[in-house]
């Protein structure tokens, strides 16, 4: 009998791992389904924490980090072969919230995707799945996309019936059953060519979910988060807010300055620009708070408070709320990350039945 096949995998940009944990998930739906993270890349030290405490290999050992991919050495015979590169270069040069400065980012890091294309060029792995914000496909940005996509044709990414070598969507996490409105742009591209009908959208999965049925049990909610009446009155001047009393438990949006009455939490993000409050329902006070850690990461797909009877799935590894915080913001949802490798996958399981089963 054959041995089953493994596609191994390289995770770029990593943080807490996003990818490693859809195709976990994705492993346990489909037992045929065999995976190896062969490597990942990720500099902040705080993120490398929080991965190693949650994705091991099969002898149980840490993956091997390879550090900031801008010094990854493709040649370098310590970098193992990979069937599939998968990573959210940093967004912040082409984000609404950043400067939109794109490729001239004064921090370097509106260039950074080049480093996955010099990398590819030489490992040359089946498929690349990259992630960014949606403001990436605005006219600002043509010629970074033009620039992917020529390099994707040079290193043989596209075909004679498909000479796009990239197929691009806008995804929402409240699509596909997690309540939050986190906008996010998936490329994915294929060595050899994609078929010409092939969809980066899945068949949506909405559900009657909403953010107040992802909060904490009550009694597990820090008493840290909670704002002080002298707080919440500020905001309710500041923001032009007449009442914080309300029926159930809302969102409110603090960079537009408004109560979202929809039921769904905004996009989480980075802690500096976090604009995320929890309005909690109760009859005679107003009460204002911040999300919680367990909170954020529910929103993201993955269960970190043990007690309530849901698997626990991610190790915080003892770090702080700012930290925490900042992972969850930059992270990939992983609700919608397996839904969409699922989709991928089943629609090229007639041309790539020798790289892996499903």
């Amino acid at each position: 009998m054959p041995e089953s096949k493994v596609l191994r995998v390289f995770e770029g940009f990593a943080g807490y791992g996003g990818g490693s944990f859809a195709l976990e998930r994705l492993s346990k739906e489909h037992p045929k389904f065999r995976y190896e993270v062969v490597g990942y890349s990720e500099n902040d030290k705080f993120a490398c924490a929080l991965y190693d405490a949650n994705h091991r290999d099969y002898r149980g050992q840490p993956h091997r980090n390879f550090g900031d991919i801008t010094k990854i050495d493709p040649n370098d015979n310590r970098l193992p072969d990979f069937d599939f590169f998968m990573g959210g270069f940093p967004c912040q040069p082409f984000s609404s919230a950043g400067m939109q400065k794109g490729e001239e980012d004064p921090y370097g890091r509106g260039t950074l995707f080049h480093h996955i294309m010099r990398i590819c060029s030489i490992k040359k792995p089946r498929y690349i799945l990259m992630e960014n914000v949606k403001g990436i496909l605005s006219k600002k940005f043509d010629s970074t996309r033009g620039e992917m996509k020529r390099l994707l044709c040079e290193m043989g990414y596209s075909s004679e019936e498909n000479p796009n070598p990239l197929s691009m969507a806008v995804l929402n996490s409240k699509d596909y059953g997690i309540p939050q409105n986190r906008e996010r742009v998936w490329m994915f591209a294929r060595l050899g060519g994609l078929p010409i009908d092939f969809s980066m959208v899945p068949p949506l999965k909405r559900n009657n979910l909403k953010m107040a049925d992802f909060l904490d049990p009550e009694g597990y909610v820090p008493k840290a988060m909670y704002l002080s009446d002298k707080q919440i009155q500020h905001l309710k001047e500041k923001h032009h807010i007449s009442s914080f009393l309300v029926d159930t438990p809302l969102c409110l949006d603090i960079y537009n300055k408004k109560i979202k009455y929809d039921g769904y939490a905004i996009t989480l993000t980075m802690p500096e620009h976090n604009s995320v409050r929890v309005i909690e329902s109760h009859k005679d006070r107003e009460v204002v708070r911040k999300m919680s850690v367990t909170e954020q990461f529910r929103l993201m797909g993955l269960e970190g408070l043990p007690g309530i009877g849901r698997e626990v799935d991610i190790d915080f590894a003892g770090q702080s709320y700012t930290q925490l915080s900042r992972r969850a913001g930059n992270g990939w949802d992983v609700n919608l990350v397996k839904i969409l490798l699922e989709h991928i996958l089943t629609q090229l399981r007639g041309l790539d039945s020798n790289m892996f089963e499903i």
